[in-house]
């Protein structure tokens, strides 16, 4: 697939055109790019340069960056792939109320975040093509650094991902489907980001990649935060390189690597892939029997469907019980909620509260296994 160049427009400029992105294939060295001082983090100086790809046998750079968001035993390197260990949920014990996953979505298709045990595998040495490759629609084809997997922004799962094809109504990150902070819970009650994982920045240092492709290609915050995401704190902060990111969102550094940055414009993290994308590195939750796409759900309406309102609250307690709170469906004024619990290693037992604390209907639900 030939791409064409996309000039990315950032917060105060268009940067200038970079230089040409083909390449050959090739494994990326150690680079002397300049990097950002983690001192200036908070958005005051100016833009920064390209951050330096880290080589393809060392993952020190890659365990860094997950380690301040994960337990160190959750992340460990072999010889060719960097593992780690997550349940696919951000962290739900910050004091902060913007760094709440689930709250903000106005278009919610009736679908919780449930954790799920995932073993993501990010390649350390990857395989640069001769020309980039789409992203797929469906899946994951990145992962967070907290263990979030991020998925394209492209709502439907059978289309082509080229800017091209670009439609506004099917774009999540504008359609109110997401959170403050990027993410919804999806068909598979999986939580995942479709845009920067802005409330990351919160505690992650800039100098680090906040994501990885699958491909292994690491992925830097460029920026992302606005007024909504990310609740205005993030609003002024940018990485973004002198360069000019192609239509991968992606720059091409002196070595022949690739980087990838966050943009508040489409594609946001990963457009296309100028490395081998194996496809058996995605990875999704199996669905849940009982709450099939379009069965009717207790609230009104269809499981998987959008309906208007307004997710307020997301918590967990000290027994594992997870509440999910939002403004009634019928009622203007009144709370509802869906409060959830695991009973066996695949089933969860959920209690659909119509008005929060007066259990309504309770359901038992188990994944499908494969």
């Amino acid at each position: 697939m030939q791409v064409r160049r996309l000039p990315i427009l950032i917060l105060t400029a268009v940067f200038a055109a970079s230089s040409s992105l083909s390449c050959t294939q090739q494994t990326p060295n150690s680079s002397s790019a300049n990097t950002i001082d983690a001192s200036k983090r908070n958005g005051d100086e100016e833009t920064k340069n390209a951050q330096s790809s880290p080589t393809a046998t060392d993952c020190t750079t890659y365990k860094k960056a997950f380690g301040l968001h994960l337990d160190s035993e959750a992340i460990n390197c072999t010889a060719d792939s960097l593992e780690v260990t997550a349940t696919g949920l951000p962290d739900l014990t910050s004091r902060s109320s913007e760094d709440v996953p689930m709250v903000g979505i106005k278009s919610w298709i009736q679908r919780v975040a449930i954790p799920y045990d995932y073993q993501w595998r990010i390649p350390l040495k990857p395989q640069w093509l001769d020309e980039p490759v789409e992203a797929s629609p469906r899946g994951p084809i990145a992962v967070a650094v907290d263990g979030v997997p991020i998925f394209h922004y492209e709502r439907r799962p059978d289309v082509s991902t080229s800017l091209d094809n670009y439609e506004e109504r099917n774009d999540t990150v504008v359609q109110g489907e997401l959170d403050q902070c990027g993410g919804h819970a999806g068909q598979g009650e999986d939580y995942h980001y479709h845009y920067a994982p802005v409330c990351l920045m919160d505690k992650h240092n800039p100098e680090l990649p906040i994501a990885f492709a699958l491909d292994g290609t690491p992925i830097y915050f460029g920026e992302g935060g606005d007024e909504y995401y990310g609740r205005g704190r993030y609003s002024d902060l940018s990485y973004l390189p002198d360069q000019e990111l192609d239509e991968c969102n992606a720059l091409q550094l002196p070595d022949g690597s690739y980087v990838h940055y966050t943009t508040k414009t489409p594609p946001y993290v990963v457009g296309c892939h100028h490395g081998f994308f194996d496809s058996k590195l995605q990875i999704e939750p199996p669905t849940f029997d009982a709450l099939a796409q379009r069965t009717s759900s207790p609230f009104g309406g269809s499981y998987g469907e959008p309906v208007s309102t307004l997710i307020t609250d997301f918590k967990k307690n000290e027994d594992g019980e997870y509440r999910l709170g939002f403004n009634s469906l019928t009622t203007p004024g009144v709370t509802s909620a869906v409060v959830y619990r695991k009973t066996s290693s695949d089933c969860w037992e959920f209690e659909y509260q119509k008005v929060a604390g007066e259990t309504v209907q309770t359901t038992t639900a188990c994944r499908h296994q494969h």
